[in-house]
């Protein structure tokens, strides 16, 4: 009689999992089909990918999945957006695993809580705990997009961006806390005003139910407002003035200086500071040929001595005294990338130029200021 052997067979993989169904269900996204239900209790609905009673609706057509909404997952795995039911408003539901960013919660309710018109932190509406894991909980927070989503006209669009970005690092240091966490990723706008209608967050050239193409608005024609998010590794600490030097946890710019020493005491406020600049640079000094004034600012705010930045006021008000040198013709300008073709320059020129005598005959200002918040 053989011996007998002690198999383990692998379990097997979900229907609706990728691994059996083209354009299936990543592991990451079983998270969100799970809390489905409650979340539609809760008041808040996930697309259909992630329902329940989801049938893939390539399954009865020759479509590629690639061209379905139901094919369309999400583009972080932590966050997920969602219709709030009660009024019908899109929403993005951020995981947040609080034995890792403890006081995640506790930042951004400091936050929400002011009305002040110079935060620009993104707010929280509401917090959920999860029903299935005791250390996760959901925030509730505005549908936004990344500040490049839709190109910068003028140069005066951009230096309103900086502003904003300016006055809200300023409001947060203040207040006492330190971000230490900016970089591209985590700086983001209001996308109400510059889209025909609400864009699908995977596809933002569809509507939101995929069924139309969106067109997309100048910020000076319509302008909007930029935040910042991600609180999960902000310090509450001594106010800039007392030069506060705390254990800070490593963020997603890791060209600061400070990060070569993981075990230094480090200032929190120098390094916010250090990473505006680095945006500044990476995002519009590095890509476009037409902001050159920005790069003794930027310079200061990037030493690699931190004890030579200036504290985020001291730049706010330079940058103040910048925005107020730039002519409108200067502030109406073309924003430029670099190594533009000449064809396409001049095309975009053309169209500039028709643009800009539009905006001059209606009064619409070179710097466009947004009417509200969210």
């Amino acid at each position: 009689m053989p011996a007998s052997t002690d198999v383990h067979e692998a379990p097997r993989p979900h229907p609706l999992s990728h691994e059996v169904l083209q354009g299936g269900l990543y592991a990451d996204e079983f998270f969100w089909r799970d809390h489905q239900p409650w979340l539609a209790d809760s008041g808040y609905m996930l697309r259909p990918r992630y329902r329940q009673d989801w049938e893939p609706s390539w399954l009865k057509t020759k479509k590629d999945p690639l061209f379905c909404e139901d094919g369309k997952g999400t583009l972080r795995v932590k966050v997920m957006d969602a219709v709030r039911t009660s009024d019908g408003r899109v929403v993005v539901l951020k995981q947040v695993k609080k034995s890792y960013t403890p006081d995640e919660e506790e930042m951004n309710r400091l936050f929400t809580q002011s009305a002040d018109s110079q935060n620009h932190v993104a707010p929280v509406y509401e917090v959920l705990q999860s029903p299935l894991d005791e250390d996760i909980i959901f925030l509730v927070m505005p549908y936004l997009v990344r500040i490049n989503t839709v190109k910068f006209a003028t140069i005066g669009e951009v230096v309103e961006c900086l502003r904003q970005l300016f006055e809200g690092l300023c409001f947060m240091h203040r207040n006492h806390v330190a971000h230490c966490d900016i970089h591209v990723n985590n700086i983001l706008m209001d996308p109400v005003p510059l889209f025909s209608e609400l864009p699908h967050p995977v596809r933002l050239y569809k509507s939101y139910d995929f069924k139309r193409r969106v067109t997309q608005h100048t910020r000076t024609a319509h302008p909007t407002t930029y935040y910042y998010i991600d609180l999960g590794l902000s310090n509450r600490c001594d106010p800039p003035g007392a030069s506060p030097l705390i254990h800070v946890s490593i963020g997603g710019d890791r060209t600061v200086p400070e990060y070569k020493d993981p075990s230094a005491l480090r200032d929190p406020y120098k390094i916010d500071v250090y990473c505006l600049g680095n945006v500044i640079r990476e995002e519009f000094l590095e890509e476009h040929d037409c902001f050159d004034f920005f790069k003794p600012l930027v310079v200061e705010m990037m030493q690699i001595d931190p004890g030579q930045r200036p504290s985020a006021e001291e730049a706010f008000a330079r940058f103040e005294q910048l925005r107020a040198s730039l002519t409108e013709r200067t502030l109406r300008s073309r924003v430029i990338a670099r190594g533009e073709f000449k064809v396409a320059g001049l095309y975009r020129a053309c169209r500039h130029a028709f643009r800009t005598l539009y905006w001059f005959a209606t009064g619409t200002p070179a710097l466009p200021a947004p009417h509200g918040s969210l």
